[in-house]
């Protein structure tokens, strides 16, 4: 039952840092998208692993790079840690960039990914390329502003060298729509993911202290596993299979797993728009505990999700170390029975990368 990141299903641009000997700029351009990060990064069976979330993220780079990026609005939370490493992941205020990381227990920045979102046909490239020189004066140039140039190299050798007509042809194969750019200095490897007309979607930094077994994938805090959680489900009138369905009130939960526990849970609630005597099934389900959640956890987030859903307000932050990230869908629904109604879409912990 594994479901997508919220963002793994739109092209990505990454960071890589990785140290180097000499500031050599190397370039490479390739069909396919930069590899995702290392070979088996969660490899292991476990060092100490910690899945209390906390918004006071580590000390040193990693926090530089947060308080950046908090600056201009962004949410910042530190899902998970163990005994070598820390996940860190920070999302825009219109949840449209989302830049994560994996830091050492110290700070120093290992890995990071930074997703601008999908390309937008009708949006001009430099918008992207705006988009992505503010994410990083905010957050990665501050720790390596001597690395300025190589960033912009990038996003200029991802430009198409011909387009007469203000816009390039998609190219025949799907394969060629997207290029990688590498570049190396003495401070990081970075790789840039590009469109076909020059749009940068995804960027990647790597560090010489990247370890390809060490990342955190705890989650036993708030989440139960997959099995546990489907069993209750099934029991509140779902069907289970790639995820689960309750089709008599439109319900749907999907999840994020590692080795059958849950790592990150989303699910979409759909009420009335005259629910004022909080009678409609989806608010009486959330009241009786989601079931996909751990008992420490399991009252204080179905508050926060009630509250929303009864207000139709979006609302992220971290609650009983869980993180918790609510949007007040807008448009109109129409319920079963043919009631105006709104729908509120749920995502509860922080996917592993």
């Amino acid at each position: 039952m594994h479901s997508p990141r919220l963002q793994s299903d739109r092209p990505r641009v990454w960071i890589v840092v990785v140290s180097a000997v000499a500031a050599v700029l190397v370039l490479v351009v390739t069909r396919n998208g930069p590899a995702r990060g290392p070979t088996a990064p969660y490899d292991h069976s476990g060092f100490s692993e910690v899945s209390v979330a906390t918004e006071d993220v580590v000390a040193g780079q990693a926090r530089t790079v947060v308080q950046g990026l908090a600056q201009r609005g962004y949410w910042c939370v530190q899902p998970r840690s163990n005994d070598l490493a820390v996940q860190i992941a920070c999302q825009s205020p219109e949840r449209d960039v989302q830049v994560d990381m994996v830091a050492a227990p110290g700070g120093d920045v290992l890995y990071a990914d930074i997703d601008l979102g999908p390309a937008a046909d009708s949006a001009r490239p430099q918008d992207a390329e705006n988009r992505l020189s503010q994410v990083l004066d905010a957050s990665f140039l501050r720790l390596w502003p001597q690395d300025r140039t190589t960033t912009r190299d990038l996003v200029e050798d991802a430009q198409p060298s011909n387009m007469p007509f203000g816009r390039e042809a998609p190219p025949a194969d799907p394969a060629d729509q997207y290029s990688t750019q590498d570049q190396r200095t003495d401070n990081a490897s970075w790789s840039l993911w590009s469109h076909y007309t020059g749009e940068p979607l995804a960027l990647r930094v790597r560090t010489a202290g990247l370890d390809d077994h060490s990342w955190p994938f705890g989650s036993g805090h708030y989440a139960t596993s997959v099995e546990a959680a489907a069993t209750e489900l099934v029991g509140d009138g779902f069907s289970c299979e790639a995820s689960c369905h309750r089709a008599p009130d439109i319900q749907a939960v999907t999840f994020d797993e590692h080795d059958g526990q849950i790592v990150a849970v989303r699910f979409t609630l759909r009420s009335s728009v005259a629910d004022g005597d909080r009678t409609e099934s989806s608010g009486q389900w959330v009241r009786a505990g989601l079931p996909f959640l751990t008992p420490a956890v399991q009252a204080a987030v179905g508050e926060r999700v009630e509250e929303s859903r009864l207000e139709h307000r979006s609302w992220r932050g971290v609650v009983a170390g869980t993180p918790v990230d609510i949007v007040a869908v807008p448009g109109a629904a129409t319920t079963p029975d043919g009631r105006p109604a709104r729908d509120l879409a749920v995502v509860i912990g922080i996917p592993l990368l």
